[in-house]
C-alpha cells in the first residue's frame, strides 16, 4: 500500500506556476489588458523621460543642500538700481512688496529677507543718542534668481537688487516652483502623474516574471523600515 501511494505521488503531475499578473485582479490578466499596461508604461516613460531626469537631478541637489553638502546654485551676478517712487505709495513693508510685484510683473508672494529690515528706534552712535530710520525690505524668488527691494521710510527712491543664479541654482528653483505660473505647476503635476503611472504599471508587469511574493514583501518592508528609522530620531 505504501509503495503504491509513493508511485501515485511520483506520477502526479506538478502544477505549473500560474501565468499572468500575480498581484492583479483577473481582468488584468487578459492579453488585451496586459498589452494596454505595456503601452501605458512605454508611452509615459517616453513622454516624461527628460523630465524624469530633471526631477531626479534637481531632487538630488536639493537633498544635499545642507547634509553632505554639494556646492551648486551659487550667485552668478548681482546688479542694483535706484528707482524713483512717490512716498505716499509706500506706507509700510507690505505696500513695498505690492509696489515691487506690480512694477516688475512678478509671480509668487514676497518674503522679508533675514536681517534686511530695521525699525525706527533711538540708538547710540559715537556716544550720542540718535534716531535710526526705518527700513523696509521685500524679496521675490524666481527661477533664475532673487529680486530684493529696500526702502527707507519717507524717501523718494527704492533700491532694487537682482541676484542671478547659476545653471544649477536655476534647476533647483524650477524644482521648487518659485516665481513660476500655474502652467508650470500643472505641467509638473502631469509629470508626477506619469511617474506614478510608470511605477504602478511597472510593478504589475514585473509580477509577470513570477517573482516571489515573500521576496517582494521583504523588499517593500525593508525599504519602509529603513525610511522610518532614518526619520524617526529627528521627529519632535
Amino acid at each position: 500500500m505504501q509503495l503504491g501511494a509513493e508511485r501515485m505521488s511520483e506520477s502526479r503531475p506538478v502544477k505549473p506556476r500560474p501565468k499572468g499578473l500575480l498581484f492583479a485582479p483577473g481582468f488584468l490578466n487578459r492579453p488585451k489588458a496586459v498589452s494596454w499596461l505595456k503601452r501605458v508604461h512605454a508611452w509615459t516613460g517616453f513622454w516624461g523621460a527628460l523630465l524624469f531626469v530633471f526631477i531626479g537631478v534637481s531632487g538630488f541637489l536639493l537633498n544635499h543642500r545642507s547634509i553632505l553638502l554639494i556646492e551648486a546654485g551659487g550667485i552668478k551676478e548681482v546688479s542694483q538700481v535706484e528707482l524713483p517712487v512717490d512716498p505716499n505709495l509706500i506706507a509700510d513693508g507690505d505696500a513695498l512688496g505690492a509696489w515691487t510685484k506690480d512694477k516688475f510683473s512678478l509671480h509668487g508672494e514676497a518674503f522679508i529677507p533675514a536681517g534686511a529690515e530695521t525699525s525706527s528706534a533711538k540708538v547710540l552712535f559715537m556716544g550720542q543718542e540718535v534716531q535710526a530710520v526705518e527700513i523696509w525690505a521685500r524679496a521675490f524668488r524666481h527661477p533664475n534668481g532673487i529680486l530684493t527691494a529696500r526702502y527707507v521710510a519717507g524717501s523718494t527712491s527704492v533700491e532694487v537688487e537682482q541676484q542671478f543664479q547659476n545653471f544649477w541654482g536655476f534647476v533647483k528653483e524650477l524644482h521648487k516652483g518659485h516665481g513660476i505660473g500655474v502652467i508650470w505647476v500643472l505641467f509638473m503635476d502631469a509629470m508626477v502623474g506619469a511617474l506614478l503611472g510608470m511605477t504602478m504599471t511597472g510593478f504589475l508587469l514585473w509580477s509577470r516574471l513570477h517573482g516571489s511574493r515573500l521576496l517582494a514583501g521583504a523588499i517593500i518592508g525593508t525599504s519602509a523600515v529603513m525610511g522610518i528609522a532614518s526619520v524617526a530620531p529627528y521627529l519632535l
